[in-house]
């Protein structure tokens, strides 16, 4: 079978750009994911809609180093609609200096000015003022105050008396200090790129949408894609495509890349992979947003939905940083995983927790990811290395100063039955305090990375501004990969973006 495009991977970029490439009634779609697809509304199970974070039922199940020492669990979402469909609903937009690193990188245009129409595309945020759009895909809704739960409104009044200003709209370009976080939410349901951009096009003939399809690699002939070799069915088949563009996401992208040859030799030949094009920066450059934090017992009888993990969030510029907004703080609550969920009215269990959570957002460190065999059953080796750069470990010391006195202010402290870590006389010392972090600061799953865009003089840019492969024809890279720099917020809204950007010059291209 034949497609004038193949799209690997449904997620936050890849449904974007099969929706805009199949607005031409003319050309061939063919969507695939290693995930299930539920085609409705009411055909998805509750946890990809409910905005608790799914971490268990549409997982793709990664393992990450941390640092050397320690494994963590890196959750990405193995569905239609991908992390979008799994995320904890933050919408946040990149701010003007994130961009600004990309055109330094040789993508000039990638400018914020740039970028913005098509957050504003992507948008339906009616509240949001004339800053935003009010017709896309995506609906952004922000809680108002008096929905606020009781832990949320302390944390934001603990801020403001900290000195940090009202942020009444975080997506604003200059907007820093504490209020309520724009959320790709509806009717109280998660909104993924699945509901908004392929569910109302499913009827178009010439898309078609496959899920529980495994993409093992990209076949090539004379330097051009040609087509993926898949999994569906228990069966592995070709399906051959004039242009195949990958938006399985940081992880996945790469890995696929390596497997079919495309990479740096020595990551290729140890796993008996024929060598397709030189490529030393897949896998490379990988980029995360990580934190720690403090972590308290809740009293009993505290009032809170269990639906609400966080509702409002602190940005602001860590002192002595040369980037804007580079530091992220928000109390979020951990009640019954099945409560949370939707799965169950019990009330309250014993044993939850709420939390101050300090992130670092334009981290200075960077991973590396490798293939452990060509089998795309099994999962790449993600060696994070997490504080590891002594800039990340300085915010985040002074980051975890600040929640520690959050925790304990007159606003904070009432909720809490005893802090649970880290224990009073590690906040003593910042030796310890740095112990304390590199022992347990965890991914907030924001990667990117490892398929960066960058100039033609950059050999290790994996593709180009346009996202093509450099020294390949007819194959292309659109996700989070494909960022040269992370930016300064959560990342789903700005793969999005990406889909967005990156389909509109797909389409356009002969």
């Amino acid at each position: 079978m034949q497609y004038d495009d193949i799209v690997v991977g449904a997620g936050s970029a890849g449904a974007v750009i099969a929706t805009r490439l199949s607005e031409d009634p003319e050309r061939s779609v063919l969507l695939l994911e290693a995930g299930p697809d539920y085609a409705s509304l009411e055909a998805m199970p509750d946890d990809l809609l409910k905005p608790w974070v799914s971490w268990a039922d549409h997982d793709w199940g990664f393992q990450a180093q941390a640092q050397s020492e320690r494994e963590i669990k890196l959750h990405r979402g193995k569905v239609v609609g991908g992390s979008s469909a799994v995320n904890g609903t933050i919408a946040l937009r990149g701010v003007p200096s994130d961009f600004a690193s990309w055109v330094a990188a040789g993508c000039d245009e990638w400018s914020y000015e740039d970028v913005l129409p098509y957050y504003r595309r992507l948008e339906d945020d009616p509240e949001g003022g004339d800053f935003h759009g009010t017709k896309g895909p995506i609906p952004i809704e922000r809680p108002s105050k008096e929905e606020w739960q009781p832990i949320q409104r302390a944390f934001y009044e603990a801020c403001r008396r900290e000195g940090y200003a009202d942020a009444e709209d975080h997506n604003l370009p200059e907007t820093t200090g504490v209020g309520p976080w724009p959320r790709n939410r509806a009717a109280g349901n998660r909104f993924s790129t699945n509901l908004g951009y392929l569910v109302p096009n499913r009827g178009r003939l010439n898309l078609t949408i496959r899920g529980e399809a495994l993409v093992h690699r990209v076949l090539f002939e004379g330097g051009r894609a040609v087509g993926v070799e898949v999994e569906s069915g228990g069966e592995l088949q070709v399906v051959r495509g004039e242009r195949v563009t990958l938006s399985a996401g940081t992880l996945i992208s790469p890995a696929i890349l390596l497997r079919s040859g495309v990479g740096p030799r020595e990551k290729l030949e140890p796993h008996g992979i024929a060598q397709v094009l030189e490529s030393p920066g897949v896998g490379e450059n990988l980029i995360d947003h990580f934190g720690a934090g403090v972590q308290a017992l809740a009293k009993e009888g505290l009032e809170h939905n269990p639906n609400v993990v966080t509702e409002v969030g602190l940005r602001y510029t860590a002192e002595g940083s040369e980037h804007f907004n580079d530091m992220q703080l928000a109390v979020s609550t951990i009640f019954d995983p099945d409560q949370a969920r939707g799965l169950t009215d019990a009330p309250r269990q014993p044993g939850a927790t709420f939390g101050v959570g300090a992130v670092v957002q334009r981290t200075a460190g960077r991973g590396r990811l490798t293939l452990r065999s060509a089998d795309a059953h099994e999962q790449p080796q993600l060696d994070m290395h997490y504080a590891t750069h002594p800039e990340d470990m300085r915010r985040l010391v002074e980051g975890t100063k600040l929640a520690w006195s959050l925790m304990h202010g007159p606003e904070l402290a009432p909720f809490a039955e005893r802090v649970l870590r880290p224990k009073p006389e590690i906040m003593e010392d910042d030796a310890a305090i740095e112990e304390f972090v590199r022992s347990t600061t965890s991914t907030t799953w924001h990667v990117c990375g490892t398929c960066k865009m960058g100039g033609e003089g950059n050999p290790m840019a994996v593709v180009d501004q346009r996202g093509k492969v450099r020294g390949l024809e007819g194959l292309y890279v659109a996700d989070a990969s494909v960022m040269p720099e992370i930016v300064s917020c959560n990342t789903n809204l700005t793969s999005i973006m990406i889909g967005e950007r990156v389909g509109e010059w797909l389409a356009g291209s002969e």
